[in-house]
């Protein structure tokens, strides 16, 4: 499959980014992210992905637009979500260096994936 999911996660009109460990993009920020697996849906793909790299239970909400990739993938999937449950993040350490809740304007003074820039200079004011 070549298709990934991004997953936009809103607290206090704040959102969740992390940042890449992994040498490909290190040291980039984006929402939680991954590529999707054999016959898995987009909505079960941005479950699984939130989870495994950031230890929240979400509800995916929205499908918000489908954009080309940075990596690995040819599409990208931009999902909203919301939390379900406790909001307690607990990283994958093997993907993850870190992670932070910004403000679309703050998250454009991040080093981000460059697909990430130009969707938050696109969509940042309608989120």
């Amino acid at each position: 499959m070549s298709k990934g999911v991004v997953v936009l996660i809103k607290k206090d009109d704040k959102f969740l980014f992390i940042e890449e460990k992994r040498d490909l993009m290190l040291g980039c920020w984006a929402p939680p992210h991954g590529r999707m697996e054999e016959n898995e849906s987009e909505p079960e793909a941005v479950i699984r992905e939130v989870k495994e790299e950031v230890g929240l239970d979400v509800e995916p909400i929205k499908k918000i637009t489908e954009t080309k990739a940075d990596t690995k993938v040819k599409t990208v999937e931009w999902w909203e979500a919301r939390i379900k449950g406790d909001a307690k993040i607990n990283i994958d350490e093997e993907e993850v260096a870190d992670f932070g809740w910004f403000s679309v304007r703050e998250a454009l003074e991040l080093k981000l994936y460059p697909g990430t820039k130009l969707f938050l200079e696109k969509f940042g004011d309608k989120l």
